[in-house]
């Protein structure tokens, strides 16, 4: 089963045990990617303020997405159905797929009075040292800097041609997977989720120690980034229904940057000791060691 799939498996399983809200507001973007803009994001959010984002800067492939996901046509729609368009062919459905689900995600966690702990840094909690060969999949402009700032090796696989860069001994930007060869931890961008790659740069990754999987877009359950090897789950989320609202107010125009101000707060889901959310079954046991959030722990009150 894809990735995906099982997403969208857990969030059914969520929604017929808590009846999640319907969809109240959306902010489907319409966004110009270029070097001198920050990087803009899309929003599904629920009626009680829970809600997901979506990394907006695919290029092309979402670029017909206020037309095709028109925001009328979302509200007031069941948060599963809308969630079901992360079993999509294209980039734009999925986004808005994976922000739904987000959405239920947090609703869970609020639910079971959950707040996974904050990081202490962009970096999702993935702890570097000098001496380690940092790579990334996805180019996170500010963590490379902040990484060779640090004197930190860095190789960043990137999808598009024009970002290409055959710089100093510790710094290149690359087409080819075969960059991450070396490097013993690697940050890959949540939008692999969106553009359908996650298992297959995932492949890439087996020799690294540790492996974390970052971004906005990365606010889902974390087990089935567990379940394949991921040791780090770290994204955003909104933590305010008044947050929801300011959003609902600029949901009629592309200027996604503006979410950022729309915020009380961000937390960020860091890494696996801490935020495993896992369904157990009547028949399975969580080991002491292990934390986890059960559905049966959250039922209605």
């Amino acid at each position: 089963m894809s990735i995906r799939a099982e997403l969208l498996a857990m969030t059914a399983r969520a929604a017929a045990a808590l009846s999640p809200p319907p969809i109240a507001s959306a902010l489907i973007a319409s966004p110009h990617p270029a070097p001198d803009k920050e990087t803009e994001f899309g929003l599904v959010a629920l009626a009680d303020g829970c809600a997901g984002l979506y990394y907006a800067w695919l290029g092309t492939s979402q670029a017909d997405m206020p037309a095709r996901f028109r925001i009328e046509s979302l509200l007031g729609r069941p948060a599963l159905e809308v969630a079901a368009y992360v079993l999509g062919e294209d980039d734009g459905a999925r986004s808005v797929g994976i922000a739904a689900i987000n959405a239920v995600t947090e609703h869970v966690y609020r639910r079971a009075g959950f707040a996974p702990p904050a990081a202490a840094d962009a970096f999702g909690g993935l702890v570097l040292e000098s001496n380690d060969r940092l790579g990334m999949i996805g180019n996170f402009v500010p963590l490379v800097r902040r990484a060779r700032d640090r004197g930190i090796a860095t190789r960043v696989l990137e999808r598009k041609a024009e970002m290409v860069t055959s710089g100093p001994d510790d710094f290149e930007i690359s087409l080819d997977p075969r960059i991450l060869r070396g490097c013993n931890k690697i940050i890959c961008t949540g939008a692999t989720l969106l553009n359908d790659s996650f298992d297959t740069m995932l492949a890439h990754c087996r020799a690294a120690e540790q492996v974390a999987l970052v971004g906005p877009t990365v606010g889902f359950f974390p087990d089935v980034a567990f379940a394949r090897g991921v040791d780090i789950v770290a994204g955003t989320a909104y933590w305010t229904a008044r947050a929801c609202k300011a959003v609902s107010a600029v949901a009629s125009n592309s200027a996604t940057a503006r979410c950022a101000r729309c915020c009380d707060a961000m937390r960020i889901r860091a890494s696996r000791p801490y935020s495993s959310v896992r369904f157990w079954s009547a028949s399975e046991r969580p080991r002491k060691s292990e934390p986890v959030l059960s559905l049966r722990r959250c039922a209605r009150p």
